[in-house]
């Protein structure tokens, strides 16, 4: 699938783009919390470059819907990472053009399964930060 609509970009875009933002911070207060675990922050942080792909993913699916650049959204996470999350919060509202890509047609709307995928996307990071604190 080559473009997102409103609401499939709320359901797999977003969970990655919200983990990408909070695993970073978490991770800095682990480490200025004085853990003891050296390894627990690098790892959140490899875990959040994952759910910053996914989110960076699903921003150029949703910017192809709109009829902008993938690149802008590329150059963008290249040059100015704090503002995408900006543009991702931007791209909730801006409505689809259902002319803008001309290899696909537009999506249609999200079934249970990938709300459900979304949700399971939006928890399923976190799983590791329990486990690493209750060991």
């Amino acid at each position: 699938m080559l473009r997102y609509n409103r609401s499939r970009y709320l359901a797999m875009g977003l969970p990655g783009i919200i983990n990408a933002i909070l695993l970073p911070l978490y991770a800095l207060k682990i480490n200025t919390g004085g853990s003891h675990d050296e390894y627990a922050a690098p790892f959140y942080l490899a875990i959040a470059m994952v759910c910053a792909l996914l989110g960076a993913t699903a921003m150029i699916k949703r910017a192809r819907d709109i009829g902008s650049s993938a690149w802008g959204i590329l150059l963008g996470f290249l040059f100015a990472p704090p503002l995408m999350a900006l543009v991702a919060l931007v791209l909730i509202f801006v409505p689809s053009n259902p002319a803008a890509d001309q290899l696909e047609a537009p999506s249609s709307a999200p079934s249970w399964d990938t709300w459900l995928t979304g949700l399971i996307l939006l928890l399923l990071p976190w799983l590791p930060v329990l486990i690493l604190r209750i060991w």
